[in-house]
C-alpha cells in the first residue's frame, strides 16, 4: 500500500508548485539605470473556469488518488495474488482519467482557452520598473503543458515589451528549475541568430535542462527498482501517524530494521527489488503509458526532462497503432527542443560566452535524491530533486553522505587545481562546463527565490560585470557556500556544517547483523504487544 502511494506521488507530484509573481506601475519616461532582468521559473499551479464562473485547480485535493486506492485496491490484491493486474490497470485508468479532462493539450499541443497558469503572463501585463535585483525582476511562469519551442515566442513578446519600457537593447535573462528549458528555447530562437547581441547575462539554476534520471526512466518506461538507492529512499519515506506511533515506535523501528536487512543482504535485496519491478512491468504499459498519453506525456515541459531515453519515450508513451500519426505535430516540437536545443546546450552556452555574454550556474546540492525509479539515482547527492552533476553541467560528485576517493582529491592537487575541491570533499568543479563561472550551494533543498541568501547571490552574479567566482570571492561569495535557511548571506562552506543532512546509511556491515538486530527489534515489538494484552486483560478482570 505504502509502495502503491509513493507510487502514484511520483506521478502526480509533478504539477504541484507555488506562484510567485509582483510588479510596480509606474510610467516609462527614460532608460533605466540598470539592465532588466527577466526571471523564466518553474512549473505552477494550474486552473479551469467552469462556465459559472467556479475555479478547479488540478489535483486539488487529491480526490482520484484516493479514489483510485480505494476503488482498485480490491484488484491490486487479486494482482498480487494471481499475478495478473489487467482489471487494476483498468479501473485505476478510468478512475485518474477525468482528472486531465479539462486541463489536456489538443492534438497539435494547444492548451484549452478555460484553463490557465498561475504566473503565465503575455507582454500587456508588463509593467515598468526602476530597480532591478533577482528578487525584483520581471517574473515569467511558462505553462508546462506547452512546449518550449512555442512559449518562446511569448517570451520573445515579453523581452520586446520590456525593451519597449525601459530603453534597453540588452537583457539579462535568469532560468530557475523548470523555466531553464524554456529560456535555452527562447535563446535559440530568437538571440542566436542575432549573435545574442539583445543579452547582457544568462544566470541558470536548478537546472532541470539536462534532464532527471527519475523522471526520464517514468517517460520513457525504463523503470529500474534496482540498487541500494530504491531501498534507502523507502526508508526515508513518509509513513502515516499510526504507524509511527504503534507499539511506542517500535513497528516504525522493526520496518527500518527490515530495510536495513534487506539492504545488507543481497539475496533478500534481489528478491525484494524483483517484486517491485515484476509489478511495474505489469501494469507500465496498460496504465502508465496510457496514463502519460493522456496528459504527461504530451505536456512539454514535462518532456524536456526525458534526456537519457528520448526515442524510448516516444516508442513508449504513443505505442498504439495511429497515436504518432495523430501527435505527430506536438512530436515535431518535442524533437525540435530535444534535437536543437536541448542536445546542443554546452556548444550555446560557450557560443554566448565567446560573444561576450556573462553566463553562470547555480547548483544546489547536500539531499538524497527522494525519487527512485532509475537504479541507484537516489544515492546521487541532489537538491533533492536535480543531481548536481547535471545542474551543474558536469561536476564530479560522491554520492550523498560519501566523499570522492583520496586519489580524485590528490591528483587535483598535483594538478594545482585543489580550490575545484569543496571543503566537505564532496565535489570537484574543475569538469563543469562553466568551472569558473558555477556556484555550488550546499543544503539548499531545489530552492531560489524563497532565499534571501541565494538571491542576494545570483543578483551579485548578473550585476558585477565579468562576474566569475575570483571576483566574487573578493566581495564575500564564495564559489562553495553552505544555506542556513532564512540568513541574509550564505556561508563559507565547512567539511561539516551544522545543518548536513545525515546518510541515512545502515549502521551494519554485514547481513548476519543486521539479522540479529532485526530479530531482536521484531521480538521486543511481540514483547510490547503481550505486555499491553495481559494489561488490558488486568484491567477488564
Amino acid at each position: 500500500m505504502k509502495l502503491m502511494k509513493k507510487f502514484f506521488s511520483c506521478l502526480l507530484a509533478l504539477a504541484l508548485l507555488l506562484p510567485v509573481y509582483s510588479g510596480i506601475c509606474i510610467p516609462a519616461k527614460a532608460e533605466t539605470q540598470y539592465t532588466p532582468i527577466l526571471r523564466i521559473h518553474g512549473e505552477d499551479k494550474l486552473y479551469w473556469v467552469a462556465e459559472d464562473g467556479t475555479q478547479y485547480q488540478l489535483f486539488e485535493d487529491g480526490e482520484y488518488v484516493q479514489a483510485i486506492l480505494d476503488d482498485a485496491l480490491p484488484y491490486a490484491f487479486k494482482g498480487v495474488l494471481t499475478g495478473n493486474w489487467d482489471e487494476w490497470c483498468d479501473r485505476a485508468f478510468n478512475q485518474l482519467k477525468p482528472a486531465f479532462e479539462h486541463f489536456k493539450p489538443d492534438a497539435e499541443g494547444n492548451v484549452p482557452a478555460d484553463t490557465y497558469a498561475v504566473g503565465n503572463i503575455t507582454a500587456d501585463d508588463v509593467v515598468y520598473k526602476e530597480t532591478y535585483t533577482v528578487s525584483e525582476s520581471y517574473v515569467f511562469w511558462p505553462d508546462m503543458r506547452v512546449s518550449p519551442m512555442d512559449e518562446a515566442d511569448r517570451i520573445h513578446e515579453i523581452a520586446e515589451r520590456i525593451r519597449e519600457l525601459t530603453g534597453h537593447r540588452k537583457l539579462i535573462f535568469v532560468g530557475q528549475c523548470a523555466g531553464n528549458p524554456y529560456l535555452m528555447a527562447y535563446l535559440h530562437k530568437y538571440e542566436e541568430p542575432d549573435d545574442y547581441a539583445g543579452v547582457e547575462a544568462v544566470l541558470i539554476s536548478t537546472t532541470t535542462s539536462n534532464g532527471l534520471p527519475n523522471d526520464d526512466a517514468f517517460f520513457s518506461g525504463t523503470v529500474d527498482f534496482n540498487g541500494n538507492g530504491s531501498l534507502l529512499a523507502l526508508k526515508k519515506s513518509d509513513f502515516t501517524p499510526e504507524v509511527n506511533e504503534f507499539a511506542g515506535g517500535l513497528l516504525l523501528q522493526l520496518i527500518y530494521d527490515s530495510l536495513d536487512l534487506v539492504y545488507q543482504s543481497m539475496p533478500t535485496q534481489a528478491l525484494t527489488l524483483a517484486v517491485f519491478n515484476s509489478v511495474y512491468n505489469k501494469v507500465k504499459d496498460k496504465f502508465i503509458a496510457r496514463v502519460l498519453c493522456e496528459y504527461y506525456g504530451r505536456c512539454g515541459g514535462y518532456v524536456t526532462e526525458v534526456t537519457d531515453h528520448y526515442e524510448e519515450y516516444k516508442d513508449y508513451v504513443f505505442a498504439e497503432p495511429g497515436e504518432k500519426e495523430t501527435y505527430a505535430v506536438q512530436i515535431a516540437k518535442f524533437d525540435d527542443y530535444y534535437y536543437n536545443v536541448q542536445q546542443r546546450q554546452p556548444d550555446m552556452i560557450l557560443d554566448m560566452c565567446d560573444r561576450g555574454v556573462n553566463v553562470s550556474v547555480i547548483a544546489e546540492y547536500g539531499y538524497r535524491n527522494k525519487y527512485f525509479l532509475a537504479g541507484d539515482s537516489a544515492l546521487e547527492t541532489s537538491d533533492t530533486r536535480v543531481p548536481v552533476s547535471r545542474a551543474s553541467f558536469g561536476c564530479t560528485a560522491a554520492n550523498f553522505g560519501e566523499t570522492l576517493p583520496d586519489s580524485c582529491v590528490q591528483e587535483r592537487m598535483d594538478q594545482g587545481l585543489g580550490e575545484y575541491i569543496s571543503a566537505d570533499r564532496q565535489i570537484d568543479a574543475s569538469t563543469c562546463l562553466l568551472p569558473d563561472n558555477t556556484w555550488f550551494i550546499k543544503n539548499a533543498p531545489h530552492t531560489f527565490d524563497l532565499e534571501p541568501g541565494i538571491m542576494s547571490l545570483a543578483t551579485a552574479i548578473v550585476r558585477t560585470p565579468g562576474a566569475s567566482v575570483q571576483t566574487l570571492e573578493q566581495i564575500g561569495f564564495p564559489r562553495f557556500a553552505n544555506l542556513v535557511p532564512g540568513a541574509a548571506a550564505l556561508e563559507p562552506l565547512q567539511a561539516v556544517n551544522e545543518n548536513d543532512q545525515p546518510s541515512d546509511l545502515p549502521e551494519t556491515s554485514n547481513g548476519f547483523t543486521a539479522f540479529i538486530r532485526w530479530i531482536k527489534s521484531l521480538f521486543r515489538l511481540i514483547g510490547a504487544l503481550l505486555k499491553a494484552q495481559i494489561a488490558s486483560r488486568n484491567a477488564d478482570g
